[in-house]
C-alpha cells in the first residue's frame, strides 16, 4: 500500500508540473520518473563499537519509484524538484559486545529495526554556455524527511523517531549531447563536506533519446546508476558521539520527455 502510494505521488507530481510547459509557453519543462535499487552498507556507531548495517542489521535493499520536474526560466536559474522514497530494514543479533542506545533503549540481543527516508531535492542552477557537454553549476537543499524505528525481540522494548534534516548542497553536472547521435549521458552530482562529515549524492544515465514526437518534442529512455555516501563524524547527540558511514548504490532504469 506504501509502495502504491508513493508511486501515485511521484506520477500526479510529475503530470501536474509538466502541464505549466503548454500554460506558460516560455517555460521549458523536462519531468521523468525511475524505478531505484539502493543496496546498503556501512557502519553506525553511537558512542560505542560499529555496527554494520548490512551484515550485523542485515538490511534488505530498498526498492522505490522515483521522479523529478524540471523547469527551465528565461533570465532566472532553471529550477528541478526531485522524490526518492527510500526505506531499508531487517532483523540482526548485535552480541559481541556492541551495544547500541536509541532513545531509552539498550540492544544486546537480536532486533528488528527499519529506516524509512523520503529524499527531497531542490536545485537552482545555471547551464554554461559549453556545446556538446552542457555544464551545469548551482546551489540545492536536500531534506531527509523520515523515520527510524527498533525493536528488541527479547525484550520487547521499541523506540520510534521521525526525523526532517534540511541539508545545504553544492550542485554540479553535465548532459552530454552529442550531434545526429540520438544517444546522451546524464551526470548530475550533490556534495558538501566540513572536512570530517560530508554527504554526495551521484547518479549517471546513460539515455536513448527520440526526437520530434508530436506536442512533446523529445522523451528518452535509459539506465543508470546512483551512488550516495553519508559519512558523519562526531555528532554530539545528547552528550554522546554519532558516526556514520553509510553507502547506498545501486541500478536504475528512467524515461522522461521535455517539451
Amino acid at each position: 500500500m506504501n509502495f502504491l502510494k508513493k508511486t501515485l505521488a511521484v506520477s500526479i507530481l510529475t503530470g501536474s508540473l509538466t502541464s505549466l510547459s503548454f500554460a506558460i509557453p516560455l517555460i521549458d519543462v523536462k519531468a521523468g520518473i525511475g524505478y531505484q535499487i539502493l543496496s546498503p552498507s556501512g557502519y553506525v556507531n553511537y558512542d560505542g563499537n560499529n555496527i554494520d548495517v548490512e551484515k550485523v542489521l542485515n538490511w534488505d535493499n530498498s526498492k522505490s519509484i522515483y521522479g523529478f520536474v524540471e523547469l527551465g526560466i528565461p533570465i532566472l536559474p532553471n529550477i528541478r524538484i526531485g522524490y526518492l522514497p527510500t526505506s531499508y530494514e531487517g532483523t540482526g543479533t548485535i552480541n559481541n559486545s556492541i551495544s547500541l542506545e536509541f532513545g531509552d533503549i539498550t540492544l544486546n540481543d537480536r532486533v528488528y529495526s527499519k529506516f524509512d527516508v523520503n529524499q527531497i531535492d531542490i536545485i537552482a542552477y545555471y547551464g554554461l554556455p559549453i556545446p556538446i557537454i552542457k555544464p551545469k553549476l548551482g546551489l540545492a537543499v536536500k531534506v531527509l524527511d523520515g523515520n527510524i524505528y527498533v525493536k528488541s525481540s527479547t525484550t520487547q522494548l521499541e523506540e520510534n523517531a521521525d526525523i526532517t534534516l534540511p541539508i545545504p548542497l553544492v550542485y554540479a553536472g553535465f548532459s552530454l549531447e552529442m550531434p545526429v547521435i540520438p544517444v546522451g549521458l546524464d551526470v548530475d552530482g550533490l556534495a558538501i563536506t566540513n572536512g570530517k562529515s560530508y554527504l554526495l549524492d551521484i547518479k549517471g544515465l546513460l539515455k536513448y533519446n527520440f526526437i520530434g514526437i508530436p506536442l512533446i518534442g523529445k522523451a528518452y529512455i535509459g539506465g543508470g546508476y546512483r551512488y550516495q555516501r553519508f559519512r558523519l563524524k562526531d555528532i554530539d547527540i545528547d552528550g554522546k558521539n554519532l558516526n556514520t558511514d553509510l553507502k547506498f548504490g545501486n541500478f536504475l532504469v528512467e524515461t522522461g520527455i521535455q517539451f
